[in-house]
């Protein structure tokens, strides 16, 4: 990149494209939002504790009685065993009446060192969790009774489960959805960055006046309303009066196609038209009758029938609804002849010499200078060359090499003006 970026160009462009922002980060969330009912499922787990003990026989011997807690842990242990395998899971969902894949898991842990066991189960079930738990609670104790019968093993269910709380779909998906916002905000402000540093278009209109020691004559408003885009022209034809140094005469040229010259051009016509001036406004595109259009204005000849030598200079000069702006329309018919050899006839620059006489300013306008040759050609034959460049879309190497091409032309570019700003 060429040119510094600085961090007001980073805003300005986010700025303009606040409404994509705002699309992005609405996607994001309401995709983020709606994901939870896809592939988020909930699950619930209860738990039931139970205590298990053995019955000492009253005419136990000493050694027994003194191997008792040993035996008890050795049944708390394959209690533990028994809940982990898939019978009990089975089982539980036959006494329930229920489908076993609804039960997702039955675990177990020993309470500290204490015969206590703790059973926990999982299912996406809520209604049904808590039953789960107490249900494989008691076919757990019936297994270990029918497994320890002597000395008589007695599981009693200690504490229940306590039914599990639904969990709202509304409040995951609104989490979801602020995590989407989130992550949209972060993506497309890293895209923007991006995409800023680089762009090697012109956006910084200070950078490429210094860079190319040249004038920024003004900036035209992209938003704002007639009366700011009217004293934006009033703020450049103080400035290029200025800088023209006496000049009369200005040529007005896009660098790439559909910059804004034709609306400079106007801007400019009209408010030195405005001024109490006479001015005329010659529209030396002979690919198209744009500045017409612009003025709403009616001619019934165009340049190019004086450059035939079909009529004179002075019977192509037509009014516009502007006082004191007068209108030298282009054409858009086929020409026989390339505009460019036409213009630099010599009965075009005897044209530009007759009609600058008459008028207190003369302004011509052409189209891009990086796509056709006439703003070279023409920029000989006047005091002044104002090039137009359009915001975030001029290519900044194109402005450079239309720069110097002018400058070798016998042009004089007193500066430029930057459009969509």
């Amino acid at each position: 990149m060429e040119l510094f970026v600085s961090f007001s160009e980073i805003i300005e462009y986010f700025k303009r494209n606040i409404l994509k922002f705002i699309i992005v980060l609405a996607v994001f969330g309401i995709v983020f939002g709606l994901m939870p009912l896809k592939f988020v499922h909930h699950e619930y787990s209860c738990d039931t504790t139970m205590i298990i003990s053995c019955e000492i026989p009253e005419d136990a011997q000493t050694d027994y009685r003194l191997q008792y807690t040993s035996i008890l842990n050795s049944r708390v242990q394959t209690a533990l065993s028994i809940a982990t395998g898939k019978d009990l899971i089975a089982q539980t969902a036959e006494r329930l009446g229920m489908d076993k894949s609804e039960i997702t898991s039955i675990g177990a842990v020993q309470v500290n060192t204490a015969p206590v066991v703790k059973l926990t189960a999982r299912t996406p079930n809520a209604a049904m969790a808590d039953r789960i738990a107490n249900m494989a609670a008691q076919v757990l104790g019936e297994k270990l009774s029918g497994a320890f019968p002597s000395p008589k093993l007695t599981a009693v269910i200690s504490d229940k489960a306590i039914p599990a709380e639904p969990q709202s779909n509304k409040s995951v998906m609104l989490k979801a959805g602020i995590l989407g916002l989130i992550i949209g905000f972060i993506i497309y402000v890293c895209f923007g960055i991006i995409v800023v540093l680089t762009d090697k278009t012109i956006r910084n209109s200070r950078y490429v006046s210094e860079a190319l020691n040249t004038t920024l004559l003004g900036t035209v408003p992209l938003k704002g309303g007639s009366e700011k885009k009217e004293n934006s022209f009033r703020k450049l034809r103080a400035a290029a009066v200025n800088c023209a140094s006496g000049s009369n005469s200005f040529l007005v040229t896009d660098v790439c196609e559909r910059n804004g010259a034709a609306d400079v051009s106007v801007g400019l016509a009209s408010a030195l038209a405005l001024s109490g001036k006479t001015v005329l406004l010659i529209d030396a595109d002979l690919r198209g009758n744009g500045i017409a259009k612009l003025l709403n204005a009616k001619p019934q000849h165009s340049l190019e029938d004086v450059l035939k030598g079909s009529l004179s200079a002075e019977q192509a000069v037509s009014q516009t609804p502007v006082k004191g702006l007068s209108l030298v329309s282009g054409s858009d018919s086929d020409l026989s002849a390339n505009p460019a050899d036409l213009l630099f006839s010599e009965k075009f620059s005897e044209l530009v010499k007759e009609l600058s006489a008459r008028f207190d300013y003369l302004i011509i306008h052409t189209p891009s200078e990086a796509q056709y040759p006439d703003a070279d050609t023409i920029a000989r034959l006047v005091g002044s060359v104002i090039m137009v460049a359009k915001y975030g879309s001029t290519p900044y190497h194109e402005f450079k090499n239309s720069f110097h091409r002018l400058n070798a032309s016998g042009g004089r570019p007193i500066g430029f003006v930057t459009t969509d700003i």
